[in-house]
């Protein structure tokens, strides 16, 4: 029995003894309390009529209680049955039909809708068939671009799981992405940086974002896309091991200072030069001998990379790389 229906029951019978009790001193009035002092006994059964009254108001906030408890969790049934039957009509959208594989269209809608409805673990579970790694374009059931979105999704849920997942995939598949391209990286690490990510998360996603910068064309508006990203992290990143690793990738930011800016957009805000330079004077010595190697080896991919990021002309769509 729970909390509530024990104390139902016990103003239930709390009501019970005063409606017995009430007939006896209505009986024993005379005898308890004198044939003339009425203001006693009249005193007593105002008493009597207020324990009453109390008890059925206890009695009604109990019983209305019940009800508002019982349909709230009716409510969250039908919720959760609503959307157990949306993601189950979206993985409809995704699975083979008799004609053959479903349309590219089908699964892009079905995979958002299941992010859509916290189903993201799911959704990047499934990404992992849908999305052709590099030289399988033949075989393309989805675009980069909703890849990506699915893999935005992911690492904004709560689900370490899915957040894991998911930076496995971006690294997996960064090298046919462009760093210049926003739609190629998930804002959820753009202009912000989740610091719960657990260990191998983090790494995951600094690995993909190098191997993205170097299998990209180099040019200015790349540099820019790469030291922005990687200051974002440093930024609000509390471990001073990961600090590390990004501070040793500090050749992204040294080329960088050579075209002589000021300060860069970041997002909403503007990065001044000497910022980048701090967070290249943080460069440090990872304990563990494999993420120290892991790392010096990303730096040496940059540094092979960045000295041919020369100026590059004006064309459409450069104003939003430059804005990171």
């Amino acid at each position: 029995m729970s909390g509530d229906s024990k104390k139902l029951a016990a103003a239930s019978l709390g009501v019970l003894a005063l409606v017995a009790v009430l007939p006896a001193a209505l009986l024993l009035s005379p005898v308890s309390f004198g044939g003339g002092n009425t203001s006693r006994l009249t005193a007593v059964l105002t008493f009597i009529g207020v324990l009453v009254t109390a008890s059925v108001s206890l009695i009604g906030l109990m019983l209305n209680r019940q009800t508002e408890r019982r349909l709230t969790q009716e409510q969250a049934d039908q919720q959760r049955q609503l959307k157990l039957d949306a993601a189950m009509r979206a993985g409809q959208l995704i699975s083979p039909t008799e004609s053959g594989p479903a349309h590219p269209a089908a699964m892009a809608s079905g995979l958002l809708a299941l992010t859509k409805l916290d189903y993201a673990d799911l959704a990047v579970a499934l990404l992992v068939d849908l999305w052709a790694e590099e030289g399988e374009e033949e075989q393309k059931r989805i675009s980069d671009e909703t890849a990506i979105l699915v893999i935005d999704a992911a690492l904004r849920s709560t689900s370490p799981n899915a957040q894991l997942v998911a930076a496995e995939l971006l690294c997996r598949h960064a090298t046919k992405l462009s760093v210049s391209q926003s739609l190629h990286w998930p804002s959820a690490v753009d202009g912000s940086w989740n610091p719960t990510f657990k260990p191998k998360t983090k790494l995951l996603i600094v690995e993909a974002l190098v191997r993205m910068a170097t299998a990209s064309e180099p040019n200015e508006g790349a540099l820019r896309s790469v030291a922005v990203r990687l200051y974002g992290i440093w930024r609000d990143e509390p471990k001073a091991s990961v600090r590390g690793c990004i501070g040793k990738l500090k050749v992204v930011f040294d080329r960088l200072c050579q075209f002589r800016h000021k300060e860069l957009v970041h997002g909403t805000q503007m990065v001044p030069l000497s910022d980048l330079e701090r967070a290249a004077e943080s460069a440090a010595e990872n304990l563990d001998s494999y993420l120290n190697d892991l790392s010096d080896n990303l730096a040496n991919q940059l540094a092979e990379w960045t000295p041919a990021c020369q100026r590059q002309p004006i064309r459409p769509g450069a104003l939003a790389t430059a804005a990171g």
